[in-house]
């Protein structure tokens, strides 16, 4: 994979549209949207991004519809690694995926 100069990802982003859920650790529950993801980090969008400091662990919940009838949730424990604006990148360290059908 080729970088831009200055970029520091070893891995791939890759674009989605989903609902995300943010529990943070102070334990308010954020409504947002995942950008894109990688292996190991992702990219949200929420409104009340001022909840949230850098370093700071949350819990993400994913909702991927890629069938209707078969709905495909995830989550991941990650660490707040980026602020900017109503956007910010976490990096993830510990996760699972459930299918629900």
């Amino acid at each position: 994979m080729d970088r831009e100069p200055g970029e520091r990802r070893k891995e791939q982003r890759y674009p989605i549209q989903a609902g995300a859920v943010v529990h943070t650790s102070g334990g308010r529950t954020l409504p947002g949207t995942a950008t894109n993801i990688s292996s190991f980090g992702m990219l949200l969008h929420i409104e009340q991004s001022s909840a949230l400091a850098m370093d700071e662990q949350v819990t993400v919940e994913i909702e991927l519809q890629d069938d209707p009838a078969k709905p495909f949730s995830s989550w991941g424990v990650a660490r707040v690694a980026r602020i900017d604006g109503s956007h910010f990148g976490v990096q993830l360290y510990g996760g699972t995926f459930d299918s629900d059908w």
